[in-house]
């Protein structure tokens, strides 16, 4: 550090980096240890492990820093409108001699910090679809050996054999051992399950876990354990925790349980459901064969020679009947009809009678033909000399035109 320089004056000069440094004392001196509220914003995490953001209010901006040994320990990732309480000191960052503050924890408000870490790594998986219920894989009726991931010491493992060996006698069983809590537990757990993939004699795996708290029970929250699930190519059925218990790992697991021992029966379930399915479907197929043959015996009945005999007979009775009456209605209909017409006819006769040639000679009268045989109906066609004839009721009579009056007209 460079000596103070006098300036001819009693107040002594200081270099920028001088002033720098004593502000910084000043500052980590009188808030070692402070607690702010505020609003994340600018959140950013580098490849290092370091966390900068701003914690911000209405009215002022707080530059601060998580170094990689304190952001560890937070369970929940730094993101953008978060409400927190971070607790620190205030420093000063010399190159930009700007301060700022030192984050040593951070507490969400409103939230716990499991629980909004839980939260976002299962909006996070939602997202990817990893818990979608069309990815999740049936469970084998009949497995023949089970993977189980546990704590050997636990006594989920023991409840897990114990069920196991009630409900099917017949499955073996292969333990991949990992811690369940504490530090190096996740990846333990990733791990097992990874060893089990690589066998090819495994048909199921149960991850299970006894009861306990949150904190307890965060190994499997985590995302490595998350993925190591999901991406298993051998279905998986969760078992951690008690009934109302909810993990990350149930959410993305192929099947969940409310209990280690719920695991394991769901698992051996297959030689009782097969059983139980053989009763159920022997009941049932005697069912249809009594019904099959009630049905036949009826349609037997219907379709026999006598039964079927009285129905015809009967229909035929009715049929017969029918015909009379409609043979009935037509012959009355023709008679109607003929009757009509004969009426008619007679009404014609009568009148072409009274307008025929014959009535009119009987009445006196005759009828004058030309030599053509064409009749005569004005004398205009006729002239003197012209032979004519003239026809009575009873013979006729040839005349030859002496005179012709024109002036005569006949009108009745």
């Amino acid at each position: 550090m460079h000596s103070m320089i006098e300036a001819g004056t009693k107040a002594p000069v200081l270099t920028v980096s001088q002033l720098t440094n004593l502000i910084r004392d000043c500052l980590e001196d009188e808030f070692d240890s402070v607690f702010v509220v505020g609003e994340i914003s600018n959140a950013k995490i580098y490849p290092s492990g370091h966390w900068y953001f701003s914690l911000k209010d209405q009215e002022a901006t707080l530059p601060c820093v998580c170094f990689k040994n304190s952001a560890q320990s937070i369970k929940f990732k730094l993101e953008d409108g978060l409400m927190v309480v971070a607790r620190g000191k205030l420093s000063v960052y010399p190159p930009r001699g700007a301060y700022q503050m030192i984050a040593t924890s951070l507490e969400p408000v409103g939230i716990g910090e499991w629980q909004l870490a839980f939260e976002q790594l299962k909006k996070k998986l939602e997202e990817e679809g990893l818990t979608n219920p069309e990815r999740k894989r049936p469970i084998p009726i009949l497995p023949r050996k089970v993977g189980v991931v546990t704590s050997p010491a636990g006594a989920a493992l023991r409840d897990i054999l114990s069920a196991l060996g009630r409900r099917n006698k017949t499955v073996s069983v292969l333990i991949s051992p990992a811690k369940v809590q504490g530090e190096g537990s996740p990846e333990e757990i990733a791990l097992a399950i990874k060893a089990l993939e690589e066998r090819d004699d495994i048909d199921v795996i149960i991850v299970a876990r006894g009861g306990g708290s949150i904190e307890d029970l965060w190994s499997f929250n985590t995302e490595i354990v998350a993925r190591a699930v999901a991406n298993s190519r051998i279905p998986v059925v969760s078992g951690v925790g008690h009934e109302t218990d909810i993990t990350i790992c149930d959410l993305v697991a192929d099947l969940r349980a409310p209990t280690p021992t719920a695991a394991a029966e769901l698992v051996a379930r297959g030689e009782r459901e097969l059983l139980d399915k053989w009763h159920y479907l022997t009941q049932r197929l005697s069912s249809l064969v009594e019904d099959r043959l009630s049905l036949a015996e009826r349609e037997l009945h219907r379709l026999s020679p006598i039964n079927a005999l009285s129905r015809y007979e009967g229909r035929l009775e009715l049929s017969l009947a029918n015909v009379q009456r409609n043979r009935q209605k037509l012959d009355t209909a023709i008679d109607r009809l003929l009757s009509r017409q004969e009426h008619e006819l007679i009404k014609l006769t009568e009148r072409l009678r009274d307008l025929g040639p014959g009535n009119v000679l009987s009445r006196g009268f005759s009828i004058l033909r030309g030599l053509t045989g064409n009749v005569v109906t004005d004398v205009g066609s006729l002239k003197s000399g012209d032979k004519v004839q003239a026809v009575f009721k009873r013979g006729r009579l040839n005349l030859t035109v002496d005179s012709i009056d024109e002036d005569t007209t006949y009108d009745q």
